[in-house]
């Protein structure tokens, strides 16, 4: 058996080798490469070839092709020609199929490499079949994307004979001039800019004799011309042989240095040089890298600060990343591994028109890239050429003299002309982008150093706050000395013994001090009982507190020592007496506690010597109260400072973000514009409703509108004369301006014509160093829930941390909740009574406190209405609510100051009648939570307010047909919600045994993964786990939740359940489902039917997978939360979850669109089978690609779900609502 295994083993391998060697030689590769190379030379797909050959013998073949004598008139184009362009578009997506099919034969032989292994195929022979495979499937694909290129240089070139053709290799000049200038700038800016602005001149001036020439240069069309096809394919394949690196040099080189027992010492020495200089690379040759030949670099990752990996990335960008290079490295041989270094390398080579190269290196796990901390790294060059040369194809130069740039782009006809325009529109845009590029670097330098003080400011506040505590635990600590020393205490006539009964025989009881207590048992009821116990408490009974000591029968003699009555029956034990207690409290029962002696009902109290005064006890308490909370503080001010600089680096990469998505559309230069100084504004009409105007217009103001000044109607130009893309405008910005606001339309009248005020929004830039800071915003929730003191569902979480994100941007921002008698007050600081006041016959008192460091105001009508132990759940509960809506207007209107909010924000219909009451002149907002309530309410609610919104933008598409919303989606915007990040912090979660960042998710999550199998009783079996944590309604798709615990259970994994059932029928299924689960699968699933917040934490940072099939689901947060603890979320693609998950094998476009990267698993149906869609995806992935899905966790976790951008776009509807 052994040797038939062997066998196999040997024939799969060699299979498996002789497709990797050969595969680039069998017909069927061989027949992809020349008809993807055919097809791009004559641009044509396979289809028009075969057509052009059915048709050769019906016809002349002189017709549109290369040397063909037809002429067609300007501004017009044959039938063929249009064939023709359509043929090379066609001919594209051939190309790009093509790859896509090498594509998958690569995966395909990757795969076979991989079943291998099911054979125990040796590792290393397993290991070099995937190299082969890797390196012929990958020549495959080059020889595909040189395809591809060959194709879009046939496409700008247009058909063979047409009279647009213009000059390949004069484009090329053209570029080359193009790459001068940019080597230029970094030489000498202003002298380059200077020639920038001479030849945008230069050919605005000729553009005007271009349709002149034109005639002339068609009529002297040569027919001999060469065919640019062949010579685009030639080109191609210099170019291409060029940028193909060959590893001969290098391997020659470090084999010579080797044979002279040179290389290690060499390597050492260039690594210790490099660590000197502190440098994270170097190359050999030590010289520099010499274009057009072979060099190595390496590079130190640990310096470089990448995390601990299996794959590097060389991310190279030759002349100012005008083309780019990837090569992986590899681990370095001939470099002794230490603690400080881990040096990786690979062996690259430059094209010989390489005068620039810069890099970065990426680690391809985690996605975290090494760029130089935003500067990028730089390779020395030692040849890079020094001038280039100027290329005349067709015909020599008329004038020898004339050379360089402006000879070699003298401009042909119209289509060239607009190539040109492009060409300087480019050079003009990444002069611009580079601008910006450094501005975004100086504003993360600037977060990181502001970091420290920031630092520092959140640990002198939590050392107030905590000061501020320790005050209260004083003023506690005095309560109950109070409380506990009241008069009745006070009062108290204790006794040091009775005769007879009982006596203190060892003295007095003194605080602090062992004390013995005998008792006579023939002295009350326990005359006839057995044993006696003592039951001892102290200071009245306080708290209940109470110990339970037998007493031992005496004898004769210690009866007799303590002069104790002889008649009796004598029992005593030692007890110690409390440091801090005032009065002993005691009576005795026997020892089935059945009988009792407790001084007839009015027990026996003995008064204690040297008890400690109420000021001494006071003191005490409060010792013991911090005892031992001093590392605890300390911890405590190290999270305070690690949080408050991870909302910095937040709120940096969200403003970054919206910065770039915004750039399609619109960017000033500077970036940051500066008050009293001219910005330069950047609008691209081509993705706006003013797409194909001919004019566009800029207008605005300043500060909201505030300001008195006004902007325009300023016509918008071209960056370059002629060009299209970004149009520009210059305007000054007053001394006094804190934002620059702009719409654009496309006619500088004030009637009529097209505008782009981004839905009503208006585009707004803040302006750094004004005079006048910008006034905050007064807004105002009326809510009837608030994390975490009364919260029931998601719109607790939204008030509080939407309130929290707001005031953070410098607003002022106050919450109105009812005063129920259920709130967690525990959680509520600084309340207290501020006033009250008359409704409707009923007196409402008013309290203000603080939650979550938002101020609060509790209304609490003294009609009981809010005194029932619950939020929602009663009969009642839209008059209690409507109750509570004309109270708070009340109060808004004559009881809070004088002070009115700019905005009053309403929440779900329960608040509904806030907006439609009277505000005064207060604007509103309206959100929708969940449209499945009151929708009468919300349709008033919605009519009445200035701006509604919901909480994702799926979610307002689903309900846009809705009765309630379909008359106002005008005002209509979804917002996704976003999560705590201080509360859901995977660094810093009290829950967790084992707390992580990003770069130990393997460790942290394996460690949770164990804690939680230990509390769910599971094995630990290498597999998978599945978590849920929900209510469990018809909503949340419990009919699938049911189906995946049977199907995660099925593919070997295990499923852990956290939620509850409001209606009974749904928990005893669910309590069937979990007797069945157990008794077939015991150690494997678990269902927890009970509110656990420790628990809730584990499942999101123990579990593999977290699932979420809410048939609907107008947000959703705990796919959000699962993902900052890098669980992978299975969801179906309804509301909110289908704008926060992106589904990795469909939905890369739609993630590249959110500036995001794909996250997890989705379905669409509401059916078992929709539901394996996702899930079998999510579990084959975690058992076959666990590389993939360790990259997978890390990119989740480095994901923004905070309230950081959600906030800014409250804010612009905040001041949209001002404006209504």
């Amino acid at each position: 058996m052994a040797a038939m295994q062997s066998h196999s083993r040997t024939c799969l391998s060699q299979n498996l080798q002789l497709s990797a060697q050969h595969w680039r030689r069998t017909p069927q590769f061989l027949h992809h490469q020349r008809r993807l190379t055919l097809y791009a030379a004559q641009g044509q797909t396979g289809t028009d070839f075969a057509r052009q050959q059915q048709s050769s013998s019906k016809g002349p073949k002189g017709n549109g092709t290369s040397g063909g004598n037809g002429t067609t008139p300007t501004g017009q184009s044959t039938g063929t020609e249009r064939d023709q362009r359509k043929a090379i578009a066609a001919k594209i997506s051939a190309a790009r199929a093509l790859a896509r099919k090498l594509a998958e034969e690569k995966q395909a032989a990757v795969n076979a490499a991989k079943q291998a292994a099911e054979h125990s195929m040796d590792e290393e022979e397993l290991e070099a079949i995937k190299q082969s495979v890797e390196q012929a499937t990958a020549e495959a694909a080059r020889e595909a994307a040189r395809a591809d290129a060959l194709a879009r240089a046939a496409r700008q070139m247009g058909p063979s004979g047409s009279s647009q053709l213009f000059d390949l290799e004069r484009l090329r000049a053209e570029n080359e001039a193009l790459q001068q200038l940019v080597l230029e700038v970094a030489q000498n800016k202003q002298e380059a800019q200077r020639k920038v602005a001479g030849l945008k001149q230069k050919y605005s001036n000729l553009l005007a004799k271009i349709d002149e020439a034109e005639e002339d240069q068609m009529a002297s069309a040569s027919p001999q011309q060469p065919d640019l096809r062949e010579s685009a394919a030639a080109e191609a394949d210099e170019e291409g042989s060029d940028t193909e690196p060959t590893q001969e040099q290098a391997v020659l080189a470090r084999e010579a240095l080797a044979r002279e027992g040179k290389l290690e010492s060499t390597l050492q020495a260039c690594a210790a040089d490099a660590a000197r200089k502190g440098n994270p690379f170097f190359v050999l040759p030590q010289e520099g890298v010499t274009v057009g030949e072979t060099s190595t670099l390496y590079y130190d990752r640990l310096k470089g600060a990448l995390p601990s990996t299996s794959k590097l990335v060389f991310k190279a960008g030759l002349n100012r990343w005008e083309s780019i290079q990837l090569k992986d490295l590899g681990r370095a041989e001939g470099l002794n591994p230490a603690d400080s270094s881990e040096w990786w390398s690979v062996d690259i080579q430059m094209p010989k028109d390489t005068f620039q190269v810069q890099f970065v290196i990426n680690d391809d796990v985690s996605g975290m890239v090494d760029n130089n901390k935003n500067r990028d790294y730089e390779l020395p060059l030692l040849n890079p050429p020094a001038k280039i040369k100027s290329l005349k194809v067709g015909q020599r130069e008329s004038n020898p003299g004339r050379s360089g740039f402006a000879s070699s782009c003298q401009p042909v006809n119209s289509q060239q002309r607009v190539l040109l325009m492009t060409l300087l529109t480019f050079v003009s845009a990444h002069f611009e982008g580079k601008k910006i590029e450094a501005e975004e670097a100086a504003i993360w330098e600037e977060m990181l150093s502001a970091a420290d003080m920031v630092q520092e400011e959140a640990r002198q506040r939590y050392k107030k706050s905590k000061e501020s505590k320790e005050s209260e635990l004083m003023k506690e600590a005095r309560t109950i000395v109070e409380e506990r020393r009241s008069a009745v205490v006070m009062g108290i006539r204790g006794e040091s013994g009775r005769d007879g009964v009982f006596q203190w025989v060892s003295g007095p009881p003194t605080a602090g001090k062992p004390a013995t207590l005998a008792y006579n048992k023939n002295s009350g009821g326990l005359r006839n009982s057995q044993g006696v116990l003592l039951h001892l408490g102290y200071d009245g009974w306080w708290e209940e507190d109470m110990q339970e000591l037998p007493l031992k029968r005496m004898s004769d003699a210690k009866v007799s020592q303590h002069n104790l009555v002889h008649h009796g029956d004598w029992y005593s034990c030692q007890l110690d007496v409390l440091d801090t207690a005032f009065v002993l409290d005691f009576v005795f029962s026997d020892t089935a506690k059945r009988s009792w002696d407790n001084n007839a009902q009015q027990d026996f109290h003995s008064r204690v010597e040297g008890a400690v005064s109420g000021d001494d006890l006071a003191r005490l308490l409060y010792k013991a109260f911090k005892s031992g909370h001093e590392q605890e503080d300390e911890q405590g001010a190290a999270r305070a400072a690690q949080s408050a600089v991870c909302k910095l680096e937040i709120k940096a990469k969200a403003g970054k973000k919206r910065r770039e998505l915004q750039r399609q559309v619109l960017f000033t230069m500077p970036i940051r514009p500066k008050a009293g100084q001219s910005v330069r504004v950047y609008y691209n009409p081509d993705v706006t409703p003013l797409r194909g105007r001919p004019e566009a217009w800029l207008r605005g103001g300043w500060n909201r509108g505030a300001h008195q000044a006004q902007i325009g109607p300023l016509e918008l130009k071209p960056v370059v004369p002629g060009g299209g893309g970004f149009l520009q405008a210059e305007v000054q910005v007053p001394e006094d301006a804190s934002v620059l606001d702009m719409v654009f339309s496309d006619s500088g009248t004030t009637s009529g014509g097209f505008f782009d005020s981004n839905h009503g929004l208006g585009y707004h830039v803040p302006i750094r160093g004004s005079r006048v800071p910008q006034p905050s915003l007064s807004i105002c929730h009326i809510s009837v829930e608030m994390a975490p003191i009364a919260k029931v569902g998601g719109m607790g979480d939204v008030v509080t941390a939407l309130g929290r994100a707001v005031q953070e941007e410098g607003h002022k921002v106050e919450v109105i909740l009812p005063k129920y008698d259920c709130i967690q007050y525990d959680e509520v600081q600084e309340l207290s009574q501020s006033g009250d006041f008359f409704w409707n016959n009923t007196q409402v008192k008013v309290w203000q406190g603080q939650v979550e460091g938002l101020s609060t105001t509790f209304l609490e009508p003294c009609n009981g209405m809010f005194w029932v132990g619950c939020v929602y759940g009663r009969n009642d509960d839209a008059n209690r609510f409507n109750f509570f809506c004309n109270v708070a207007l009340e109060y808004l209107r004559h009881h809070a100051g004088g002070s009115r909010p700019d905005i009053i924000h309403c929440h779900d219909w329960p608040t509904a009648p806030v907006c439609y009451g009277d505000k005064g002149p207060s604007k509103s907002v309206f959100t929708i939570h969940n449209l499945n309530f009151g929708a009468d309410l919300i349709g008033r609610a919605m009519q009445a307010a200035q701006v509604g919104t919901t909480v994702s933008p799926t979610y307002a598409a689903e309900v846009s047909g809705h009765p309630s919303v379909a008359p106002h989606m005008n005002k209509f915007f979804g917002i996704i919600n976003g999560i705590d990040m201080d509360i859901w912090d995977p660094q810093s979660d009290q829950f967790l045994p084992r707390n992580f960042s990003v770069n130990e998710a393997e460790d942290g999550k394996a460690a949770a993964k164990s804690e939680l199998r230990r509390r769910m009783n599971l094995s630990t079996a290498d597999v998978p786990i599945v978590g849920v944590v929900t209510r469990l309604t018809h909503q949340k798709g419990i009919h699938l939740i049911k189906h995946a615990a049977w199907r995660t259970l099925e593919r070997g994994g295990q499923f852990v359940l956290l939620g509850s059932a409001p209606d009974p029928r749904v928990q005893a299924e669910f309590n069937a489902l979990a007797g069945d689960l157990g008794r077939q699968y015991p150690d494997r699933a678990r269902l927890w039917f009970a509110y656990d917040e420790p628990l809730s934490h584990l499942i999101y940072a123990g579990c593999d997978m977290f699932l979420v099939p809410s048939v609907f689901e107008p947000c959703g947060l705990t796919q959000m939360i699962a993902m900052r603890y890098g669980t992978i979320p299975v969801v179906r693609k309804t509301g909110g979850l289908n704008d926060t998950v992106f589904d990795v094998d469909d939905d890369k476009e739609r993630a590249a669109a959110a500036g995001m990267g794909t996250n997890g698993y989705s379905f669409e149906g509401t059916d078992p089978s929709a539901l394996d869609y996702g899930l079998n995806r999510a579990l084959s992935s975690w058992y076959n690609e666990q590389q993939l899905w360790r990259q997978l966790v890390k990119r989740v976790m480095d994901q923004d779900w905070s309230w950081a951008n959600p906030a800014l776009d409250y804010i612009e509807l905040y001041y949209k609502a001002l404006r209504s």
